[in-house]
C-alpha cells in the first residue's frame, strides 16, 4: 500500500493504514518516533502491513509536523529551569517528570480516542511502541497510567494492550551514567548549537561493530563503519528533508533536546524508569480497572546501534540480574522480555523494514 497522508488525532499527527482487508480480528502497531527524526522514518513500513494482517498507526508528537504545538506555559515551564531560576535540583527535576506525565497523559487520551474511534476490538488489541526518544511516552505510560482513568464510563484501556515495546532507548533515558571515553554531539565542546542538529543524525544512524560481548564498546564518533554508511548519508535530499526536524534540537522552548538534557542532569530519567519498572506499593489500593502492572515490556535493541542504545541494554540486563540474585530481597519488576537485533543499527526500520514491522511485532522473531 501507498503511504497514508497525515491527519490530526488529538495532540498529535498520525498516518493510519486502516484496517487489513478481510480481517475481523487484527492487532494495531501504534509507534512514536524518537529525536530530531519522527515518523516518516516509518513509511518504509506501510507496504509489508497488507501481508502481515495487521494495522499500522505511526505518531508524530508535540513539535513535529502536523502535531499540535506545546503551549506556552508547557514551554515556560522548561525554560525556567534551563534558566537556573529554580535552583533546587528537586524542583527542578519535579517540573521534567511533571512534563513527561503530561505528555504520557496527551498520549494516553489519543489512545483511548483512537480505540473507541476506530472500533478496535479487544482480541485483536494495540501494541504501543516507543522508538528511541520516543520510549519516554512508553516509560510515562507505565509510571503514570494507573493515574489517568478518571471515572467508570471512562474506557479501560488496559484491556485493549498487549503489550509494550521499548525499540532500542538510548541510555541517558533510563537514567544509566555513560562508559568512560563515551562521544555525544551533545556534550561536544567543538560542536556550537547550530552544528549539533547536523552532526546528532550522522552520528546517530551508523553502524557500529561493538563485537559479541561489547567489552570494548565503540563509542567515538569517529568509530561508525564506513561500509555500510550512516542510514543519514544513504538519505537523498528529499528523503532526509522529510524524515527530520531540526527544530526539535533547539536548547530551548520544550524541545526534545531540552528536555533530554534536563531529565540527564536533573535525575529525572532515572526516577522515571524506577516507576516504570518497577512494582510498588500495595494492589489492592490501585483501581480494578486499568491497573498497568501485568503489562509486559518487549526491549527490543539493536547491536549495532550508538553506543548508548546497546549500552542501555547491558545496563539494563545488568539490572535485572542484581534484582533477581539479591537473596529474595530484589524489589517487584514488571515482566521485561529482552529482544537482541543482530547487525541492526539505530534505523533498522528504514534499513530492513519488512524484517523490522515482524520483529517489532513477535517481539522474538528473529532475535534472542
Amino acid at each position: 500500500m501507498s503511504c497514508p497522508t497525515w491527519k490530526q488525532y488529538c495532540s498529535f499527527a498520525i498516518r493510519d493504514s486502516g484496517p487489513p482487508a478481510e480481517s475481523g480480528d487484527y492487532t494495531t502497531l501504534i509507534i512514536f518516533h524518537g529525536l530530531q527524526f519522527h515518523s516518516a522514518t516509518f513509511d518504509k513500513l506501510f507496504p509489508f502491513v497488507a501481508g502481515l494482517k495487521i494495522r499500522l498507526v505511526t505518531v508524530n508528537r508535540p513539535g513535529y509536523p502536523g502535531a499540535t504545538p506545546l503551549s506556552e506555559l508547557e514551554r515556560k515551564k522548561l525554560d525556567k529551569v534551563s534558566e537556573g531560576q529554580l535552583t533546587n535540583k528537586e524542583f527542578g527535576a519535579a517540573v521534567v517528570l511533571d512534563h513527561i506525565k503530561a505528555s504520557a497523559k496527551k498520549a494516553y487520551d489519543f489512545l483511548v480516542q483512537y480505540v473507541s474511534g476506530q472500533g478496535i476490538q479487544v482480541s485483536g488489541g494495540i501494541i504501543v511502541i516507543g522508538w528511541s526518544f520516543g520510549s519516554l511516552i512508553v516509560l510515562g505510560l507505565l509510571a503514570y497510567a494507573d493515574d489517568f482513568l478518571t471515572n467508570d464510563s471512562d474506557i479501560n484501556l488496559r484491556a485493549y494492550l498487549k503489550h509494550v515495546v521499548l525499540y532500542d532507548p538510548p541510555s541517558t533515558l533510563l537514567g544509566y551514567p555513560p562508559p568512560q571515553n563515551f562521544y555525544s554531539p551533545f556534550t561536544d565542546p567543538l560542536l556550537t548549537p547550530g552544528e549539533v542538529p547536523r552532526i546528532f543524525p550522522l552520528w546517530v544512524s551508523g553502524h557500529y561493530a561493538h563485537g559479541d560481548n561489547f567489552v570494548n564498546l565503540r563509542c567515538g564518533y569517529t568509530e561508525a563503519l564506513c561500509d555500510p554508511p550512516p542510514t543519514a548519508v544513504k538519505m537523498d535530499p528529499s528523503e532526509a528533508q522529510r524524515c527530520i526536524e531540526s527544530s526539535s534540537m533547539r536548547p530551548t522552548g520544550g524541545s526534545d533536546a531540552q528536555v533530554l538534557v534536563l531529565g540527564a542532569t536533573l535525575g529525572a530519567f532515572a526516577r522515571l524508569k524506577d516507576a516504570a519498572l518497577y512494582l510498588e506499593g500495595v494492589r489492592e489500593q490501585k483501581p480494578l480497572l486499568n491497573n498497568w502492572d501485568d503489562v509486559q515490556i518487549k526491549y527490543v535493541w539493536c547491536d549495532q546501534s550508538a553506543w548508548e542504545m546497546p549500552w542501555s541494554a547491558i545496563c539494563l540486563q545488568d539490572e535485572l540480574k542484581e534484582n533477581s540474585t539479591n537473596l529474595g530481597r530484589g524489589r517487584l519488576i514488571r515482566r521485561i522480555e529482552m529482544v537482541r537485533l543482530r547487525g541492526a543499527n539505530h534505523l533498522y526500520h528504514w534499513e530492513e523494514p519488512e524484517a523490522a514491522l515482524k520483529r517489532l511485532l513477535m517481539g522474538n522473531n528473529g532475535g534472542e
